[in-house]
């Protein structure tokens, strides 16, 4: 017993100690690690071999967390050190990253009083005598933001409520990558607070708050390149909170606004509906509450209008990125289509059908049924968060935050590897089977988890479950 506690104490401090080098190499390398620079394959190549080793770190100690005592010590070298090595990240420059560009640009208009979907980069930089001067003049002054935006023909996809935060940033901190990350770190610290109060409220141990804290996806994804995904989470958590407390207004209405920055939280909103299906009353309270919300927060982007430069119109019919099962299902449909020569049928259209059935036979099944108690609530909404983000087209590493999330409450060894795997996303360009590596392992012991109701055994909720 002795000696299963000291090696529980050792992983522990490696890990702690192990996310704060981490984030020190990051610091220390990643301005030779930007596009500007055009890192060599070998530096790529190093640069994911330390996430790969930081990432087996992680995933060894969280599978032994069930060891750790839950004592104040060991909560505390959590928060320090995860909130450590985001202060030291925070001046990094991004890696391989430009999407904090467009935020930048997009905070500036919409702090500037403009609608940020009406207008494309492109119409800016070519002068388009149909964009305001002022926002000629923004263009100007932001130097060489504008220029670097991805895409920049396309309008701006971001939802509303992230508009405001870039607004924000831009008022408090204009045209500053450094100033977002610091605005980032105070919405972090909110969702820390909040993830505390949902494992209290779920009777688990603070000591899981470790998946999101020591995470060393969301200490790159959020802290390095900037991705405003951080604000999706604290909004979600906040209506968990809520909903656990059977406050089911505020609930839907704190899941509207984190739909106001991604889309992905109208997932959810069924399972909460489910439990109140015997009380009509709060059910249509919250259904009024959630679609006059959502309803307000989209209406920008409503008044803008959808054309073929849409961000949101090419975002839903275009994109796809490291996606492993869609890849997979689309090349089949287009071999299927092939080999009995039917020319006519869209196999990207097909494929994207498929995957939204999927997501709705899982979302229908999920809620056939009434939670049994919230530990069953939160699984729930792992898993249809988790088979979304696993058929999706578009799994950029920074989505698989949206999984990390309700993994804190129901932590599941599939979703878990993805700490070391998720990091050969970097080596893409080099051979498209790194898809495959990344994935296919994750989504095989997924569903075996899934038959089984089962996490192979690390996690007993039965014996780590606290005592009222």
């Amino acid at each position: 017993m002795l000696t299963k506690y000291l090696n529980s104490k050792i992983i522990w401090i490696l890990l702690g100690v192990g996310v704060i080098l981490y984030a020190l190499y990051i610091l220390f390398v990643s301005h030779t690690l930007t596009y500007d620079a055009q890192p060599t394959d070998k530096q790529i190549i190093l640069f994911t071999a330390q996430r790969i080793l930081i990432g087996i770190l992680f995933f060894i100690a969280i599978i032994n967390i069930n060891k750790l005592p839950v004592k104040e010590t060991w909560i505390a070298w959590i928060i320090f050190t995860g909130l450590f090595a985001r202060l030291i990240l925070i001046p990094s420059s991004p890696i391989l990253e430009d999407d904090f560009y467009r935020y930048l640009w997009d905070g500036a208009v919409t702090a500037n009083e403009f609608n940020p979907y009406v207008f494309n980069p492109q119409d800016v930089i070519d002068k388009n005598p149909n964009v305001p001067q002022k926002i000629l003049e923004l263009a100007d002054e932001s130097g060489d933001v504008i220029e670097k935006i991805n895409h920049p023909k396309i309008k701006t996809l971001y939802p509303t409520l992230s508009q405001i935060i870039f607004g924000l940033s831009y008022f408090l901190f204009p045209w500053s990558v450094t100033g977002w990350k610091l605005i980032m770190l105070m919405g972090d610290i909110f969702l820390l607070f909040f993830l505390i109060k949902i494992l209290r409220e779920l009777k688990l141990p603070v000591s899981f708050v470790a998946i999101y804290w020591l995470n060393p996806i969301v200490l790159h994804e959020f802290f390095n390149t900037g991705h405003y995904d951080l604000f999706a989470l604290l909004f979600t958590a906040i209506a968990i909170y809520y909903y656990l407390k059977n406050e089911f207004v505020t609930s839907s209405i704190t899941l509207a606004l984190a739909v106001g920055f991604k889309l992905w939280p109208i997932l959810i909103f069924p399972i909460f509906l489910r439990k109140l299906t015997n009380q009509k009353s709060k059910m249509l309270s919250s259904i009024f509450a959630f679609s006059l919300f959502v309803i307000i927060i989209f209406i920008p982007v409503l008044r803008a209008g959808f054309d073929q430069n849409s961000g949101f119109t090419k975002y839903a019919t275009n994109w796809i990125n490291n996606a492993a099962f869609y890849t997979l299902l689309k090349d089949s449909i287009d071999l299927f289509t092939t080999t009995f020569k039917i020319y006519y049928v869209c196999a990207d259209c097909v494929a994207r059908w498929i995957t939204i059935g999927i997501v709705s036979v899982a979302l229908l099944l999920l809620i056939k049924k009434p939670a049994k108690d919230n530990l069953n609530l939160v699984d729930k909404i792992l898993i249809i968060i988790a088979v979304a983000f696993l058929v999706s087209p578009t799994q950029f590493p920074w989505y698989l935050t949206w999984v990390i999330l309700p993994l804190v409450f129901s932590p599941k060894f599939s979703l878990l590897m993805y700490a070391f795997l998720i990091p050969l996303y970097h080596l893409n360009y080099l051979s498209g089977y790194f898809i495959y590596i990344q994935h296919i392992p994750v989504i095989l012991l997924f569903l075996y988890e899934i038959k089984k109701r089962s996490v192979i055994g690390f996690f007993d909720r039965e014996q780590i479950m606290l005592n009222d």
